[in-house]
Formats: structure tokens, sequence, C-alpha cells
């Protein structure tokens, strides 16, 4: 092996430890949300803000990573974003209160916004050709591995030390990340440093204020989409998207390269990445509290009870290179969006089976083709669309790719958050009236349960097997929505991608 292909291996080493880290970082979190809510009395809006202001930053600050990368340089630019999870985990450690676990969530979401778009980048130019796409495949296999895998991770750490621990453990793990990557791999060029590096703030300002608002919109709709704090957020959040997307393009300094957009496949992947994200935070938002609260797993067992969807991923993965062989990138996707309805679906039937070993086996076989779509469909979308991209834009592609992705996680956790949540306030007002209990739900299936304890065991019982049943029937609800979102995309991406032959 010479040492061009070494030093390109150690780098593509480094970089996939990077977005392994962080993707287990990401989706940890979820697993501790039970205990953070004992912890805080969190109702479900406040772990839907949890979870949804690390996803709301990313998007925030992810074009304007790829606006800075492409002008310092990508690798100083990830070394900065790195940098942000040891300030995060500092802060979350010391948390005493939701807002102080906002804002350290909220830091570690603008370190991915810049992490994720520059370690792309990277890639793009680090590979090319052939070698683009065994770089990608490894680099989703990394990110696909993280992200199911962080529930194994999160609920290790908080059986045994806190959720606390969860935060202990990413100070130590970036920094090391921070040293091996810093010696490991070089350096690129800004290759558009003549370009202004005047801030164009105004993108910048409508784009957050636009997600801040459509999230917050969607948060509230738990108790209803026609209610006024949940339509108008959303509303006046979608005209200030819209308008940022105008005001960029006919701008001389933009912060997004829209331009991209007019590439078939590329434009084709945006929505389909968009839905591999959607479904993943859906899945990790909602399972937690099922396996652990309903199913009264601690956080360890809940963590491995969502194993198949780990194995699934890296088996899809695997098999990359070997599916796109035979029916092409076009289809490769398609097929992943199709395994994630079909994943979707079942994990919400089963939820219909009175057998528990029927019901827990059909969440198995739902988990195993979701993950098999999300492990398959990654890699062969990234390098389908960063094999479009010039290399002098190739941060602002990442960038581009990534906010669509991104913006998949704000929709998937708060669609399913909101459906989820306003499913099981009904539904445990309904049983509680049918047996007598008081029909009033404290906001979440975890804050139920622990009132069930003020009770006496009698009662106690009786209020947990509502909210159980609850859940599961809220469940139903959720993933099929989610299933019928995601196979209206399909057909999207397959009439945007209808003339591209593979």
């Amino acid at each position: 092996m010479d040492d061009t292909k070494r030093d390109q291996n150690r780098s593509l080493i480094c970089l996939c430890a990077a977005e392994l880290v962080m993707m287990i970082n990401t989706t940890a979190f979820n697993v501790a949300l039970p205990d953070i809510t004992e912890s805080f009395g969190a109702d479900m809006a406040e772990q839907q803000w949890v979870v949804s202001s690390y996803n709301l930053v990313f998007a925030a600050v992810v074009l304007l990573a790829g606006f800075l990368g492409d002008r310092l340089g990508h690798l100083k630019t990830m070394l900065a974003g790195l940098g942000m999870f040891v300030v995060a985990s500092v802060i979350g450690l010391a948390a005493g209160n939701i807002p102080m676990l906002l804002i350290s969530r909220s830091i570690m979401g603008a370190g991915a916004g810049v992490v994720i778009p520059m370690g792309q980048a990277l890639l793009g130019i680090l590979f090319r050709s052939s070698e683009l796409s065994r770089a990608m495949t490894a680099w989703a296999i990394a990110g696909t591995l993280g992200v199911p895998f962080g529930p194994l991770v999160g609920g290790a750490l908080t059986a045994t030390l806190g959720w606390r621990g969860i935060f202990g453990f990413d100070g130590i793990v970036f920094l090391a990340v921070i040293m091996v990557i810093h010696i490991n791999v070089p350096q690129t060029s800004a290759s558009r440093e003549s370009r202004s590096l005047h801030m164009p703030w105004i993108s910048v300002a409508m784009m957050f204020a636009g997600f801040t608002l459509f999230s917050a919109g969607l948060v509230n709709a738990q108790h209803g989409v026609l209610a006024a704090n949940a339509w108008i957020p959303m509303a006046i959040g979608m005209v200030l998207i819209a308008g940022f997307v105008l005001h960029d393009r006919a701008s001389h300094n933009p912060l997004m390269e829209l331009g991209l957009m007019k590439d078939a496949p590329f434009a084709a992947c945006a929505p389909a990445l968009m839905m591999l994200n959607f479904s993943m935070y859906g899945i990790i938002f909602i399972m937690p509290a099922y396996l652990e609260t309903v199913l009264r797993h601690d956080a360890l067992v809940g963590g491995m009870l969502l194993t198949p969807l780990v194995i699934a991923s890296i088996v899809g993965s695997w098999l990359n290179d070997g599916i796109v062989s035979q029916i092409g990138s076009r289809g490769t996707s398609l097929l992943a969006l199709g395994c994630l309805a079909a994943g979707m679906l079942t994990i919400g039937a089963a939820m219909w089976w009175h057998d528990e070993a029927a019901k827990q086996s059909t969440v198995l076989i739902g988990q195993i083709i979701a993950g098999f779509g999300l492990g398959a469909g990654q890699p062969a979308m990234l390098t389908w669309a960063m094999s479009r991209v010039p290399i002098e834009q190739s941060g602002a592609g990442s960038s581009l790719l990534t906010v669509f992705r991104q913006f998949g996680s704000i929709i998937g956790v708060g669609i399913f958050g909101s459906i989820q949540s306003g499913l099981y306030v009904t539904g445990f007002h309904n049983l509680a009236q049918s047996v007598g209990l008081n029909s009033q739900s404290a906001g979440s299936v975890t804050l139920d349960f622990q009132r069930a304890t003020e009770f006496t065991s009698v009662t106690g019982k009786l209020i947990r097997q509502v909210a159980s049943r609850a859940y599961e029937s809220a469940m139903i609800g959720s993933f099929g929505v989610a299933a019928a979102i995601i196979i209206a995309t399909l057909g999207i991406v397959a009439l945007i991608s209808r003339k591209t032959l593979r």
C-alpha cells in the first residue's frame, strides 16, 4: 500500500470515528429522557424541546458552516465544531434545570451542524470517483451505527452513572477525537478564499427564526393542529423560510448554493435523506418511553432492545455496494424509502396484538425492515448526491444536504411527538373514564406512571394499565402517519429522478 493510500485510509478512519461518536451522542440522550423527566418533572413538550433544541440549532448552523468551511478551510471549521461538544458537556454536567440542559444541547447541536457537513466535504475532497463511494459507505456505516447504537451506550451510562454520565462520556471522547483528527487528517485549502467573508446575517436570521417558529408550532400541535399557538407559529415559520430562500437566491453573497438543486439526482436525494432522519429520530424519540416505561425495563435493557435496528442497519450498509450495482443509486434510494415505510407500518401494527410475544416479535420485524432501509439508503443517497457536486462547492453541497436531513430530524421529533402526545392524552382520558378513574393525564406516560405511585396499589396498577394501553394505541397512529409521509416522499423522489436511469 503506497503512502497516499495509507494517509487516505487513516483520514477516513478518523473522520468516521468523529461521525460515530457524534451520532452516538445524538441518540444516547433520548434513552435518558425518562430519567430526566423524573429528575425535573418535564412534560412531553419540554422533552420535545430538549431533543428539538439540538436539531433546531443544528439546522440553523449547518449552512453557515458550509459558508465558512469553503472559505476558511474545512478541517479548521470541523475542529471548532468538535470543540463545541466539549464546552457543552461541561455545561450539561452542571445542569440543574431544563433551561441549562437546553443550553447544553443547543451548543451540541451547533457543533453537530459544523462537524457533519465538514466531514462530508472533506471526504468529497480527499476521495473521488469509485473511492468516494467506498468512503461514503464507511462514513454512512459509522453514522448508521451511531444512531441506533447510541441508546445502548446511553442506557449503560444512565443505568450505572445516571444521565449526567452521558455528558462526562462526551467530554472525554470528543477531546480524544479532536486530537486524533488534528494529527491525522490533512488540512485542505480554502478553495474559495477570494470570495467575501462578509456574513449574510439577514439570511442567517430569517432561517433560524423560521425553523424556530415552525418547531414551536409542531410542539404545540400536540394540543391540536388548529390551535392558534400551533398553526400561527408554523405558518409564520414557513413564510420566513420561504423568504430566506428567495432572499438568499437573489443575494450576491448567498449562504446556500441553490443552483445545485437544478441537478435531478441531487434534488432527489435531498427529500430522500430528509426521510432517513425523519424515521430515525421519530423511532428513537418514541421507543424509549415504550420500552422503559410501558414495558418497565431499565435504560440499559431498553437500549439493548433497539439492537435489531442496529444490526439491520449494519447489514444494509454492508450490502449497499452490491445493491447499487444491481439496481443503481436511484433504485436503492427508492428501495430504502419503501423499507422505511414498511418498517413503520409494521411497528405500528404490532400494537394491535393482545399477545405480548406476538407484539414484541412484530416490533422486532419492524425494526429490522426499517433498519435495513436506513443502512442501505444513506451511503447510496450521499454518494449519488456528492458525486454531482464540484470540489469547490463541497462544503456548500454537503451543508445543503445536511439542512434537509436536519429538517427531517426536526419534523420527525415534532410530528411523532405531537401526534403521540395528542393521541395518548385523548386515549388516556377515554380509557380512564371507562374504568372510573380521574381522566386527567399528567401529559406523558412516564409522568402518569410516576403519579401512579401516589395511590393505593390497586388504583396505581389501574392507572399504569390505562397509561400503557393509551401509549400503545397512540403508537398505531404515530407510526401510521409516519409511513404515509414516507410513501408520499417516495413518490416525489421517483418523480424528480424519473429521467435518471441509474
